[in-house]
């Protein structure tokens, strides 16, 4: 199985849409309200989607092996599942 692809396409088509509607939605919600924990959530989307970009960055530059991609494919699998039991 290719992860790196399964990785490259899971990242464009799902994770990395919801985290740009998760960070728009933050920014306005800060912009209205200017509250410290709006604030500090904005900014660890603003770091997720940052490592993501460069995830695929690295896809892009043949810099990320199969393990490395399985690996993130994983820690996403555990997230999907925790935000699941919330």
């Amino acid at each position: 199985m290719d992860y790196i692809k399964e990785l490259e396409t899971l990242l464009k088509t799902d994770v990395l849409v919801e985290v740009n509607k998760d960070v728009q939605e933050l920014e306005k919600e800060y912009s209205q309200k200017k509250k410290k924990a709006i604030k500090e959530e904005l900014e660890y989307m603003l770091q997720v989607k940052l490592y993501f970009d460069e995830v695929l960055v690295d896809i892009e530059n043949k810099t990320i092996t199969q393990e490395q991609a399985l690996d993130i494919l994983e820690g996403l699998e555990d997230m999907k599942v925790e935000n699941q039991e919330i």
